[in-house]
């Protein structure tokens, strides 16, 4: 999907801030509800921006060697980025679930305590997910090793959760 809108866009006289727009209002929606259903690392969010990064830096005639952050600024040129999304859709499934109505609650509620059982510990499952240590093919858990790696869920030391 990505590499088409590349693609696409690159044979096409555009300037930046079109280009800019066409990414955020046409590309991103249709990545964030896919997100909805995966979680992805780090270094596979930034593979997928390559071809996005190259094309804006090569459409507003600013060097490869430039910073992306430089796109990705709100007062420049306001390219989303998917890793960051991510995050964010994330974290507001994770409230969701955590805060949302009865059923989710207690769904949320027995997928933490199987995760708690499977991995034999008392601690927040949120502080001691690890990519190695946490292997799990769960929603929730790939999202927690995700939120984990930013530090999102900063819990004092001598934490003991009630679930």
């Amino acid at each position: 999907m990505i590499k088409g809108f590349v693609k696409v866009v690159n044979k096409k006289i555009l300037t930046d801030k079109q280009v800019a727009k066409l990414w955020n209002v046409t590309l991103i929606p249709a990545i964030e509800y896919q997100l909805l259903g995966i979680v992805i690392a780090r270094q596979e969010a930034e593979k997928l921006m390559t071809p996005v990064n190259i094309l804006m830096k090569h459409k507003s005639n600013m060097p490869k060697s430039l910073p992306n952050c430089i796109i990705y600024d709100k007062d420049i040129y306001g390219i989303k980025d998917i890793y960051n999304l991510q995050l964010e859709c994330i974290s507001k499934n994770i409230m969701y679930l955590a805060n949302g109505n009865e059923e989710l609650n207690k769904i949320f509620k027995i997928q933490m305590r199987k995760l708690q059982q499977k991995y034999w510990s008392v601690l927040c499952v949120s502080e001691m997910v690890t990519s190695d240590k946490f292997p799990t093919k769960t929603h929730v858990g790939d999202a927690l090793i995700i939120l984990n790696e930013t530090r999102i869920c900063d819990l004092p030391g001598d934490f003991v959760p009630q679930i």
